[in-house]
């Protein structure tokens, strides 16, 4: 994983800070906890810069609704030119002066600056105030639920890392007795008590063991970069990883998962929206206002620039829209209901995923009783064999056979223990129970 001087200096920093902010106290410098992954994760991961984003954003909605309520300012100009104007022929009796009446020109000119100040809007601006706060909440939270499943990736890093960390250690016990018992036959052969083909064997499965660490410690590699990537943190290679403890004292389903939030803030924005159609319906008050100067003017007898203005009130309304309204409100509702069985849906499939984890939990611990009973017997039986061998009674290869049958068996106890944790995880995970965890003391 290649990463810049700058920016791993940056990382370390803000895991630093994390942890002092936090109050997280590592037990050595290699130390991780499945809890500061989690914590590294959603702070790091590129989606939790949205928060503050839709935050800006909303902020500048807002500023932009309140506006609503500044005046408008208009200002126009109008040429034209007509091909007739009014003109006013009056016939008057005989012996009477005629009258002298203006003719106006066929070109008009007009320039005016409208004002218009909303008085009422019928509670228009203060709904949509009201909708784009939901609309934050809907979205940041949201996001929350996204960053909440990053902790299912983490867990699937973590705890294939403590495994093949447990593997490694397990294999290296197993190399060290097969070398302490290849050092036993080698004393054996000088005497002639042993064949030579007995340390080969020994020797072969060592060779065995070599390639099965390097398998492994190259897959640990591999999980590291990918988990520290995810966390956008490097973990080091021999770092610790500590076992969490997710003590569950009530197994008793509860949804608290944020995507349940998100379905309650739909349905009430829903809600919302249904009372705001009705402000469709509302008059709206309005004060206008009108200055300018033209030819004609206010005076349309005048042919002469005139400055002119007009103030005024104004009402708008529309009392009858055909049920236009209702209808809105229908759909309004047949979608909050839409959202109603997406929430009854989702809540169906986490509570068949808890009885899942709950039917995995209670398997794993009763596998576990069972696994101290096979460690016991194979590491009697692995003690015998080693006997045997000493005595020539058995072959080398069925030394090793024992021998790996008891590391095997060793193996699937850490494995089934790992499981136990995680299934615990699992469980708390998918109800959205999972938050701050104790470490298992080893």
């Amino acid at each position: 994983m290649k990463r810049t001087a700058k920016t791993i200096t940056c990382t370390a920093l803000g895991f630093l800070l994390l942890i002092i902010s936090s109050g997280i106290s590592l037990q050595a410098q290699d130390t991780i906890t499945l809890d500061q992954c989690y914590q590294l994760a959603e702070q790091n991961y590129p989606l939790a810069e949205q928060i503050d984003l839709l935050a800006g954003s909303n902020e500048l909605k807002i500023k932009n609704i309140n506006k609503n309520w500044l005046p408008t300012i208009n200002l126009n100009g109008q040429l034209s030119y007509q091909s007739d104007v009014t003109k006013v022929a009056i016939q008057l009796p005989a012996g009477l002066p005629p009258l002298d009446m203006p003719v106006l020109s066929k070109d008009w000119y007009k320039a005016t600056l409208d004002v218009g100040q909303v008085i009422w809007d019928g509670n228009v601006t203060s709904y949509q105030k009201r909708l784009e706060e939901i609309n934050l909440r809907v979205d940041q939270t949201s996001v929350q639920a996204n960053l909440y499943k990053l902790k299912e990736q983490v867990n699937q890093f973590y705890f294939s890392i403590i495994l093949l960390n447990q593997h490694e250690a397990l294999l290296l016990s197993t190399r060290n007795q097969l070398e302490e018992k290849l050092k036993e036959v080698k004393a054996g052969i000088q005497y002639g008590a042993v064949l030579l083909s007995m340390a080969d064997a020994l020797e072969a499965e060592m060779i065995g063991l070599d390639q099965r660490l390097i398998e492994t410690r190259a897959d640990r590699t591999g999980l590291i970069r990918m988990l520290s990537e995810l966390i956008s943190f490097i973990v080091p290679e021999d770092a610790f990883l500590v076992m969490p403890d997710p003590g569950i004292s009530d197994y008793t389903y509860q949804n608290n998962r944020l995507e349940n939030t998100v379905f309650d803030l739909q349905r009430g924005k829903l809600e919302l929206m249904q009372s705001m159609v009705t402000t469709k319906w509302n008059p709206k008050f309005l004060a206008f206002g009108q200055a300018g100067v033209g030819r004609p003017a206010l005076n349309m007898l005048s042919n002469d620039f005139e400055p002119f203005y007009i103030v005024g009130l104004k009402l708008n309304w529309n009392p009858l829209n055909w049920n236009a309204n209702k209808n809105e409100k229908k759909i309004l509702g047949i979608q909050s209901d839409m959202v109603l069985t997406q929430q009854a849906s989702f809540d169906k499939t986490l509570k068949i995923q808890a009885e899942k984890d709950l039917s995995e939990i209670m398997k794993t611990l009763d596998v576990i009783k069972q696994d101290h009973e096979i460690i016991a017997l194979r590491e009697r039986i692995s003690q015998s064999a080693s006997a045997q061998l000493s005595n020539g009674v058995i072959t080398s290869s069925d030394y090793v056979t024992r021998l790996t049958e008891e590391r095997q068996a060793k193996l699937s106890y850490e494995i089934h223990r790992v499981q136990l944790v995680k299934a615990k995880l699992d469980y708390l995970y998918n109800q959205g129970k999972l938050s701050y965890l104790k470490t298992i003391k080893e």
